[in-house]
């Protein structure tokens, strides 16, 4: 048969290798072992030996640390992955499959997945053709029993860990606190002087009932910096009351051989306290209650923080609530719906308005329209020339008239100019073609907003809150005054040319109203449809 023909053959070449290219990665469990380095030299030694008998070019090297392969998430692991894919290299050696991967079914997905794009790993001291189903099935009985070794490693290793605890002994380095010391040839954990701090720490909080904000002020004033949700961390850790809790107890509490800092009664009462803190109020997390539809749109006078809500069960009264430590003021829902529903009244509009409002408004967005067109002509040319401007860059790439290097930086610089102009473009704000309608309608819904307020479901009220008010409502606990960052723009500038601010004005005596620019030119938040 003529060679030429070989050309036209189907199916897939079966060699062993079929690439001869290679990268090489070398792995050890341990810190110690790496820096021993022994058996990291040892296996990039074999991995290089097998190259030069097999004619294989390694191009890179990876690994040469401690990872574990219990996980395949590991960082020269990845680097390594993403490598092989970017340069097309036919070939991963290893010393044996349990330097690969340690993660049984997962590294038979990867080895498959690498197999798909034609990449091998090979073992250097574990000959096996994964070309072939035989080879393939001794490669991936390699990686099952790799786990498995791993698991029994971790089985008699927890077992280990389990025994040290039921005899009292803490198996790693103690928390805060406490310090190891060699006593008479045994290890003993012994509380230090920040322990003795946190200690007396603990026991003010358990008799004053200060805030962990508070407790971390005050071990702070003493020289100890620790954070208050540490210090909520701490306060439930039974460690710190001589017992011991760990993963490998499976549920169990035991005494330790150590000392508390505070003794099992105060533990508990302290924890009691804790549970206990909220017991006459249901914490409410979730956004969607229906009694109390302001909740994450009403933000504390004092320190701009979200109000969340809680319900009161003895009263079956629901209160907003600051939650910020120093500050949690709490104001009675009943009263702020009552504010607020007095608000959408000074907001609604005299209906003779409706008319030139509607047409001043139109004319203005017409404006607007016509110079977002010609600002969108400009871009447009901008975007043209850019594009031409890649192609140019291409070419030359394509003719040899420039590096990869320098084609990656002047393309990566273009398209850095071109993606924020793409963008505006894609934005298309005056694709509205019944913006006459909108703008009647959204008119028209302001001189009814409290019936329509009543009128919304929960999810309509909470849209109609955010519209009218973007920047969210700062509330006073003392007399409920509304201050805002900005309303609507839409209904500022009806207010500018009405003059019609009503009691609003009133209340909201901080809020200067600033009407420089077209409001059409900042954007437009149409009212719910009534």
């Amino acid at each position: 048969m003529s060679s030429r023909l070989h050309a036209f053959g189907k199916g897939k070449i079966n060699r062993q290798h079929q690439s001869s290219t290679a990268v090489a990665y070398t792995r050890v469990s341990t810190k110690e072992q790496a820096d021993n380095n022994q058996s990291l030299t040892t296996q990039s030694n074999h991995i290089h030996n097998y190259a030069q008998r097999h004619k294989i070019q390694i191009v890179q090297q990876f690994g040469g640390t401690y990872e574990s392969a219990r996980t395949d998430e590991r960082k020269e692991f990845k680097q390594m992955m993403a490598y092989v894919k970017k340069h097309n290299i036919g070939l991963i050696l290893v010393y044996s499959f349990d330097r690969f991967s340690r993660s049984g079914a997962n590294a038979v997905y990867i080895t498959d997945q690498l197999k798909s794009n034609n990449i091998q790993v090979v073992s250097v001291t574990q000959p096996v053709d994964a070309t072939t189903s035989a080879g393939e099935l001794q490669q991936n009985i390699q990686f099952i029993f790799a786990q498995y070794d791993n698991q029994q490693r971790r089985e008699k290793c927890m077992a280990g860990i389990r025994q040290m605890l039921s005899n009292g002994d803490w198996p790693t380095k103690p928390p805060m606190g406490y310090d190891t010391l060699k006593i008479n040839g045994k290890r003993t954990i012994v509380i230090n002087e920040k322990g003795k701090l946190l200690g007396r720490g603990l026991r003010k909080k358990l008799k004053t009932d200060l805030t962990f904000k508070e407790l971390s002020e005050w071990l702070k004033a003493r020289g100890l910096y620790v954070s208050n949700k540490q210090l909520s961390i701490i306060a439930r850790n039974v460690f710190y009351c001589g017992y011991m809790s760990h993963t490998a107890l499976n549920g169990e509490v035991v005494k330790g051989n150590h000392q508390g800092i505070i003794s099992k009664k105060e533990f508990l009462a302290l924890n009691d306290r804790l549970k206990a803190r909220f017991k006459d109020r249901k914490k409410v997390n979730k956004s969607n209650i229906p009694a109390v539809p302001l909740k994450g749109h009403l933000k504390c006078s004092k320190c701009s923080t979200n109000l969340t809500a809680y319900l009161v069960k003895s009263k079956n009264l629901w209160y907003y609530k600051c939650n910020t430590h120093g500050c949690k003021q709490n104001i009675s829902a009943t009263k702020i719906h009552q504010h607020w529903k007095s608000t959408l009244t000074d907001l609604q509009l005299d209906p003779k308005f409706i008319e030139p409002i509607a047409q001043n408004f139109i004319l203005t967005l017409d404006i607007e329209k016509d110079n977002y067109e010609k600002d969108r002509q400009v871009i447009i040319q901008q975007v043209k020339e850019y594009k031409k401007q890649i192609q140019t860059v291409e070419d030359n790439y394509a003719l040899g008239k420039i590096t990869e290097e320098v084609q990656t930086r002047v393309l990566a610089d273009i398209r850095d100019k071109l993606f924020p102009l793409q963008a505006e473009l894609a934005k298309g704000v005056f694709q509205l073609s019944n913006h006459e309608e909108m703008v009647v309608s959204a008119v028209t819904n302001l001189t009814n907003l409290l019936t329509m307020w009543e009128k919304q479901d929960l999810m309509g009220k909470k849209l109609l809150a955010k519209t009218l008010y973007p920047s969210g409502i700062v509330v006073d606990r003392e007399n409920i005054l509304y201050r805002t960052q900005n309303q609507n723009v839409f209904i500022e500038y009806i207010q500018d040319i009405t003059g019609n601010y009503g009691r609003t004005k009133k209340r909201n005596s901080e809020l200067k109203l600033n009407y420089s620019a077209l409001v059409a030119r900042r954007g437009i938040e149409p009212l719910l449809p009534g």
